[in-house]
């Protein structure tokens, strides 16, 4: 397959006038010899985004009419919609790895994507590799919290039902799927959220992913105001039991042999939703019959709470 770029780099924002300069300057400010694209959706912020964003094309006009940076300024807010802004930039990348880079978010090594690249390119094996963040503020103090972060070289499904990711999003660089027809993709065309958890899925189903054990981005976590997941996001059952029946039914239809992990997921998922009693025993009954084997999976419950909440162990299973 021929690619237009080695690397396709793209940036969602929305209401990050404060931090999307230093965001995308992280990325200009790489030393690599691989060629990228840096592919930025604008989505109708009601701060003044935007007009940095103009500003940034004005000073950088050299990086615009090389094509190495393509602004797509939306015309309404694409938030909720299939595709939302994200996706739809996922859907443009022409690079044969793919990575991306929240808007508020930054890079600290200026070695990042040289280093991850050259990675991929001599382990045909991976199909991802990603590695450590600082966690910082909104003001970039460090503060010293821990992302769930894999603290090994091989990431695993252990890690995966451990709650452990890769990396954070935009420390996973991965092998371009969107562009590759043997790669089902159905489950990130969905809607759903959080879609980070949902492409690392899919990424295991089709190789392995190796974590590099170095800092090289920071990550901005805000909590109690602002526009990312974590500042908004509220449970609700009704969404959660989507989200985890559409990796059951994934898992059946791509990956036969990680169906068992799906199940006991979703029976995670169910056992959650009656203790936040948004879901009622017989709604749980009902909903667990696209379960195969609801005795292994209700065992397998019983182990994760007994490792997670009693042994505290780091991986449930």
């Amino acid at each position: 397959m021929n690619y237009d770029f080695d690397l396709s780099i793209y940036v969602a924002t929305y209401n990050h006038e404060r931090y999307i300069e230093k965001a995308l300057d992280s990325i200009f400010l790489q030393k690599t010899h691989y060629s990228f694209e840096v592919l930025v959706g604008e989505d109708c912020s009601t701060d003044k985004t935007r007009n940095v964003l103009k500003k940034y094309e004005q000073l950088h006009k050299d990086f615009v009419r090389s094509g190495k940076l393509k602004i797509f300024y939306r015309d309404h807010n694409m938030y909720r919609e299939i595709p939302d802004n994200a996706d739809d930039l996922k859907s443009r990348c022409k690079g044969k790895y793919i990575i991306a880079l929240e808007g508020d978010d930054y890079w600290i090594d200026d070695m990042k994507i040289e280093k991850q690249i050259s990675f991929l390119e001599s382990h045909s094996e991976y199909i991802g590799v990603s590695h450590n963040c600082i966690v910082v503020d909104e003001n970039g103090n460090v503060t010293g919290e821990k992302y769930p972060e894999c603290k090994r070289s091989e990431y695993s499904i252990s890690d995966y039902m451990s709650n452990i990711l890769p990396g954070q999003l935009t420390t996973l660089m991965y092998r371009n799927i969107y562009a590759d027809s043997t790669i089902n993709c159905t489950l990130l065309k969905k809607g759903l959220s959080p879609g980070d958890k949902l492409i690392v899925l899919v990424l295991l189903c089709y190789g392995d992913i190796y974590c590099m054990q170095e800092c090289m981005s920071a990550y901005r976590h805000i909590t109690t105001h602002g526009d990312s997941y974590s500042a908004r996001h509220k449970y609700s059952f009704e969404e959660d039991e989507r989200w985890y029946r559409e990796v059951v039914l994934y898992l059946d239809a791509v990956a036969p042999s990680l169906t068992k992990y799906g199940d006991e997921l979703y029976v995670r998922c169910i056992m959650k939703g009656i203790k936040e009693r948004q879901c009622t025993i017989g709604k749980a009954i009902k909903s667990c019959k696209i379960v195969r084997n609801i005795f292994d999976s209700l065992w397998a419950w019983c182990v994760y709470k007994v490792h997670k909440d009693i042994l505290h162990k780091e991986l449930w299973l």
